[in-house]
């Protein structure tokens, strides 16, 4: 008798089947793992004949670990990486999601179409949450990193797009380290982008227009060219700009997109800058050659 259910049952279900193709749509971005490697991009259809189909069991990838630090951040490991621990001062390579609690994409490498994103550790490039979490991490890590409000947006949040006070959540995976493409006298200069035809090199009286923002230890972003809306114009050795940003654009050519981490002894030095550079503090430039003249 059980025998003969299972054969109607059996009868039902192929009878009733009705065989798709999988739907990609930003559901997916709902499901525990949020990654889409290359590979599931470039997929090609297959066509079967249903008596060849077998059942194929779905795995939902699961938390290994969590780690629970005492300022409310919480590190959720799906993997764990075997790279170097990641320490301040170091440039990573990140495939990142910042998420709302109730699952809603707010930003990412992939909106600007980068399978990755090199990020400076300890500098604020993004909320104090996020440095303070990626030095918790490794090369490798395959994690979702909750931030409480304060290490987030905090109380002003992002006018229609992060409301006040919202916890956020960091999916990341931490690629790998980024060794600096040239250091010059400290100097540490990472060419993270450049054009598919090299533009101009940069030598000593060009005139550069460059696009940038520029951070030092204890103020983030205390200048920034996209805020006033054009391009700082400045002639490379002419004594108007810091050294170790002159050195670096030597590096550079038109088009290239740097990370520059410049020490305290070829920016501002002892005096350091008003209220934007302490004495004795470095600065970090990120930096697009816009023209070369």
């Amino acid at each position: 008798m059980r025998n003969l259910a299972w054969i109607v049952f059996l009868g039902l279900l192929i009878s009733s089947c009705d065989i798709k193709g999988v739907d990609s749509d930003s559901n997916s971005d709902q499901t525990s793992k949020k990654y889409t490697s290359k590979s599931e991009e470039d997929t090609v259809k297959i066509s079967h004949d249903e008596s060849e189909i077998e059942p194929v069991e779905t795995v939902v990838e699961e938390p290994s670990d969590t780690l629970k630090l005492n300022n409310g951040i919480k590190i959720t490991y799906f993997k764990k990486g075997n790279g170097e621990q990641i320490k301040k001062d170091d440039v990573v390579l990140i495939d990142y999601r910042a998420k709302l609690e109730d699952g809603t994409v707010y930003d990412g490498n992939h909106r600007v179409k980068k399978k990755s994103i090199p990020f400076l550790v300890g500098w604020n490039q993004q909320t104090s949450g996020w440095d303070i979490a990626l030095k918790e991490l490794r090369v490798g890590d395959d994690v979702d990193i909750f931030l409480p409000a304060k290490y987030a947006r905090g109380e002003k949040g992002i006018k229609g797009i992060v409301p006040p006070n919202a916890n956020n959540i960091i999916s990341m995976r931490v690629l790998e380290k980024m060794e600096p493409t040239s250091i010059v006298d400290g100097v540490k200069i990472w060419k993270y982008d450049q054009l598919k035809n090299p533009g101009d090199s940069i030598q000593t009286k060009d005139k550069v227009l460059i696009n940038y923002w520029v951070s030092s230890e204890s103020k983030p972003r205390y200048d920034n060219s996209y805020q006033r809306g054009a391009p700082f114009e400045m002639t490379i050795d002419d004594g108007n700009s810091i050294s170790g940003l002159n050195k670096a654009l030597k590096t550079a050519r038109e088009g290239d997109r740097l990370l520059i981490l410049v020490p305290s002894e070829e920016a501002f030095g002892k005096a350091g800058l008003a209220e934007m550079v302490g004495p004795g503090e470095s600065i970090f430039y990120d930096v697009q050659v816009a023209k070369v003249e």
